[in-house]
C-alpha cells in the first residue's frame, strides 16, 4: 500500500512542478510580447494545464506498460511507447498551430520528458509491485 500511495505522490508531485514550470515559462516567454494581461495569462495556463495533463498522461502510461514488462529483459524499455505518444502529440499540436520551427520548439520538451521517463521508470522498478515474481 504504501509503495502504490507513494508512485501516486511521486506522479502528483510531477504533474504539480510541471505545471508551475511551464505556466511560469510561458508567463516568461511571453510577458514582454504581450499587452493583454488576460491573453498572458491565458497562454501561461493553457501552457501549464496542457503540460499537466501530458505528465499525468505519460506518468499513467509508462506505469501501466511498465506493470505489463516487468518480467521482460529489458523493463526499461517500457519508456518508448509514452515517449512516442508525447513526441506525437507535442509535434501535432504544433504543427496544428503552425509553429514556424517545431523540432527546435519541440526537442526540449521532448528531451526533458525522456529523462524524467527514465528516472521515474527506474523509481517504479525498485518497488515490489513491479519486479518480476519469477
Amino acid at each position: 500500500m504504501l509503495n502504490s500511495i507513494s508512485s501516486k505522490l511521486q506522479t502528483f508531485l510531477a504533474v504539480l512542478v510541471s505545471f508551475v514550470f511551464y505556466c511560469s515559462w510561458s508567463w516568461f516567454a511571453n510577458h514582454n510580447a504581450l499587452d493583454d494581461p488576460f491573453l498572458l495569462l491565458r497562454g501561461a495556463l493553457v501552457q501549464g494545464s496542457y503540460s499537466a495533463f501530458m505528465t499525468l498522461t505519460f506518468s499513467s502510461l509508462l506505469t501501466y506498460v511498465i506493470e505489463k514488462m516487468k518480467c521482460h529483459k529489458h523493463p526499461f524499455l517500457a519508456i518508448i511507447p509514452p515517449l512516442i505518444m508525447q513526441s506525437a502529440v507535442v509535434y501535432g499540436i504544433n504543427y496544428l498551430n503552425n509553429t514556424p520551427n517545431i523540432m527546435l520548439t519541440i526537442t526540449p520538451s521532448i528531451f526533458f520528458t525522456a529523462l524524467y521517463g527514465v528516472v521515474f521508470a527506474f523509481s517504479l522498478l525498485k518497488k515490489p509491485q513491479y519486479q518480476c515474481d519469477k
